[in-house]
């Protein structure tokens, strides 16, 4: 111990430096957390670098780790953007992190047997693994880029076998929306991609850099960069394995100080490695606590917020770009034939669904007259369980229906969407959910007098449906005022989402074009700018 003591002072001033070169760590991977974020936000690099304290600070002292740490960091910025958002792209982020990690560990191993000297039938193996590494991370990237369903396809076939049937139904359809959010998320153009596995990068830089730091003044000993990379791939690899251990007591100084003995560089330096970073762990703890304590985040809301439910159905609202109707009639002046318009309708379809897709704790159903062809679906990706039918004479009947039927499967709440909002901002859905209750009507105001998203939620099993959709004039200026009225009638209290427009008509199909000259808009809508493009020219759009 005596030695150990000797080397924590011979340290000194330089664990500021220490603890600098972790603070640097965290800001990195919140501005990685940052980048996996969908459109514009209200964060600032500051707020999420709070959050990365606070979050770890949980993580660390309960066995629960990520299942705690990592909704703590969502619920830390609720005030600033909803869970439904920043949870998600948490996700994406660790993801990246989690792959990191693996080649780092692999990595170290590799070094580990070069300073080591190791047979060539061991050094072969190290070579095989870290390999396979490689090849594995290599086809988690491939499955998420090319969006195939994996593990709910798997609990879905689980299914089939007729054993706990409901349990693996929910738990399909949890996962397929968390596969859904996961893939629409991940950063899709190579800029994106290269600047985020750039930051997680850089987050073993400093790493590196930091033990390269402590190492050099708590030991007399030469080092070189491979002895810091199998220190540091060794930490990671403790993490990995015991992050079930609030603060991996006494797991840290054993398994570094007997790599380090293994080095030549001695228990003790290993222990006194440890410690150190222990410390400076403890610091930043300490910070993420205050961090906690005064944005009022208690342990139990965080536990709650691990505990997955779909409260809410998104349901978007369409006909089958292939029924014998042709769609988008009001378009022909400027989109004269039938397949064009039908190809943009499923472009449009398409958009509108990944954006539901993403709005994270939402299932997804889309609503379709029974008497049309489904195949036009076909190429959207839905699940069997996601089409349901439309029952009515008329818009406010098949609305109606829509309401009563999910309502009485259990759903708690229910969003309608329109199938022709391309562009629309999940941001503007987010908030929609933010203000459903049983006692609101939540309406997206469309910009031709109409609505283009109603909210409802049921009062309790077995609740009627309020009358909201009679002696409405659809397709007028004055729907949305007729429904606003009828609201009140029924003694609903009315919420209001942002504006929006329906491309509907020549004028929307106008700004649509407008809009996607930016590349904001064409990332939400990636199927409608290549249609668009297609059908009037590049250099049109």
């Amino acid at each position: 111990m005596t030695d150990v003591a000797d080397g924590i002072r011979r340290l000194g001033w330089v664990f500021l430096v220490i603890l600098g070169l972790q603070g640097a760590r965290f800001l990195i991977r919140a501005a990685a957390w940052m980048r996996c974020m969908e459109g514009a936000n209200r964060l600032t690099l500051g707020q999420v670098f709070q959050a990365m304290i606070a979050g770890d600070a949980l993580g660390h002292l309960t066995p629960l780790s990520l299942l705690v740490s990592e909704p703590a960091k969502a619920m830390f910025l609720r005030h600033r953007e909803p869970i439904r958002r920043t949870l998600p792209a948490l996700a994406v982020e660790n993801l990246f992190y989690a792959l990191s990690a693996a080649l780092m560990i692999a990595g170290g191993m590799v070094a580990l047997f070069l300073i080591l000297r190791t047979p060539d039938r061991l050094w072969l193996a190290a070579t095989a693994l870290f390999l396979t590494l490689v090849a594995i991370i290599a086809v988690a990237h491939w499955i998420i880029w090319r969006q195939t369903r994996v593990i709910s396809s798997i609990l879905a076939w689980l299914g089939r076998f007729g054993v706990a049937i409901d349990s693996l139904a929910r738990a399909a359809e949890r996962m397929r929306t968390l596969e859904d959010h996961v893939y629409m998320l991940y950063p899709r153009s190579w800029p994106r991609l290269f600047s985020l596995a750039a930051l997680e990068s850089a987050f073993h830089v400093f790493a590196i850099l930091e033990i390269a730091v402590a190492l050099s003044f708590i030991t007399d000993r030469p080092i070189t960069i491979l002895d810091v990379f199998v220190f540091e791939s060794t930490n990671r690899f403790i993490q990995v394995v015991f992050k079930f251990i609030p603060m991996r007591i006494g797991v840290d100084e054993a398994g570094t100080g007997m790599f380090a003995d293994l080095l030549a560089f001695g228990t003790t330096t290993g222990v006194t490695l440890a410690i150190v970073r222990k410390a400076r762990m403890l610091v930043w703890m300490a910070i993420g606590i205050a961090f906690l304590v005064r944005r009022g985040l208690s342990v139990e809301e965080v536990v709650s917020a691990t505990t997955p439910s779909v409260k809410v159905a998104l349901v978007v609202m369409a006909r089958s770009p292939a029924g014998d109707r042709p769609p988008k009639t009001r378009l022909a002046a400027v989109i004269p034939t039938d397949a064009d318009r039908r190809r943009l309708y499923a472009a449009f379809l398409g958009d509108t669904i990944q954006a539901c897709r993403r709005v994270c704790g939402a299932m997804l159903r889309v609503a379709c007259t029974p008497n049309e062809r489904t195949d036009g679906f076909a190429h959207l990706g839905l699940a069997d369980d996601e089409l349901i039918p439309q029952r009515g004479i008329d818009l406010g009947a098949r609305e109606r229906s829509v309401f009563a039927n999910l309502f009485a499967s259990g759903v708690s709440s229910v969003i309608i969407i329109g199938s022709d909002l391309p562009t629309l901002p999940i941001r503007h859905i987010t908030e929609a959910v933010a203000k459903l209750n049983p006692n609101t009507i939540v309406l997206g105001p469309s910009e031709d007098g109409g609505y283009y998203l109603m909210g409802l939620t049921s009062a309790g099993s077995g609740s009627r449906v309020p009358d909201v959709f009679n002696s409405i004039r659809w397709s007028t200026p004055s729907a949305l005022e007729d429904t606003v009225e009828a609201a009140r009638r029924e003694g609903l209290k009315v919420a209001l989402a942002p504006k929006w427009y329906d491309v509907d008509d020549e004028g929307g199909l106008m700004r649509l074009r407008a809009d996607l000259k930016s590349r904001e808009h064409v990332a939400r809508a990636p199927a409608t700018a290549k249609v668009i493009a297609e059908i009037f020219g590049m250099n049109r759009v």
